[in-house]
């Protein structure tokens, strides 16, 4: 990917793009732009295209037409002239760039949440076994758990294992955040403890996109809301505007039944 920070570049750029999975059409003609730092929320009813939109910016959807660059770059081409696809290779160095935290934790099982947090670092990056080691305890600390580095996932509560997941996300280095109803999967009592970590991140600029349906998550940390409905987006807007008067029916309908 480009080397210095550009803050002029948008690190994630959703171009035109479509894409159709069994014969629906579930992004239709997204455009996106957002920044560095920027914590962008996208919201809206089930079946809308935020997770496919989400899914495809590090290519685990392919869109049908239009580009995604992260960082000026596409994830999935060679450039955004030639369309010809990067190799295994080189999709796998661009997506490491781009950290991602699903409702269901994967964690590997058979290993401790040390473990889980420092492979990809020692595997991916080259990075030395101490050294990552000493950066994972440093990113267990960060999310509240440096007492449970030594237990497997079945050893830990869904909310734990859901903060090592996003402890192993930070361990290689990501640009870009992105988060797919990250509490979703989550007992009640679980959910604040992860979004008080996200709420962390936002605060050290952390750029990320957030799917979720925690209004109050939303309101208080996102510089803006995207709204989704029917594979497009509806409303773009700050939280303090969206909230007090969007603007599109469709907006409206769905904040009226879940705020």
């Amino acid at each position: 990917m480009s080397g210095a920070a550009d803050t002029a570049v948008p690190i994630v750029s959703v171009r035109a793009a479509s894409c159709t999975l069994g014969g629906r059409k579930v992004l239709d003609d997204v455009s996106l732009d957002v920044m560095r730092g920027e914590v962008v929320v996208l919201i809206g009813p089930s079946g809308a295209g935020k997770t496919t939109l989400l899914r495809s910016l590090n290519y685990l959807e392919e869109v049908d037409s239009g580009e995604v660059l992260i960082g000026g770059v596409s994830i999935g081409h060679r450039d955004t002239a030639n369309k010809k696809k990067v190799s295994t290779t080189e999709l796998a160095r661009r997506r490491r760039e781009i950290g991602f935290v699903f409702q269901h934790f994967n964690l590997f099982p058979h290993m401790t949440a040390l473990e889980n947090v420092w492979n990809g670092p020692v595997r991916v990056l080259g990075t030395p076994k101490d050294k990552a080691r000493r950066d994972a305890m440093a990113l267990l600390e960060r999310v509240g758990l440096a007492d449970k580095g030594e237990s497997k996932p079945s050893q830990l509560s869904g909310g734990q294992q859901q903060r090592v997941a996003i402890a192993r996300a930070l361990a290689m280095r990501p640009k870009v955040m992105l988060f797919d109803e990250p509490t979703s999967a989550l007992d009640v009592e679980m959910v604040g403890e992860v979004l008080t970590v996200m709420r962390e991140l936002a605060r050290d600029n952390m750029t990320m996109i957030v799917v979720t349906h925690e209004m109050r998550f939303a309101r208080e940390v996102a510089d803006r809301i995207i709204v989704m409905d029917a594979g497009r987006i509806i409303e773009d807007a700050p939280p303090s505007q969206l909230f007090s008067s969007p603007q599109h029916e469709r907006t409206k309908a769905f904040l009226s039944t879940i705020v």
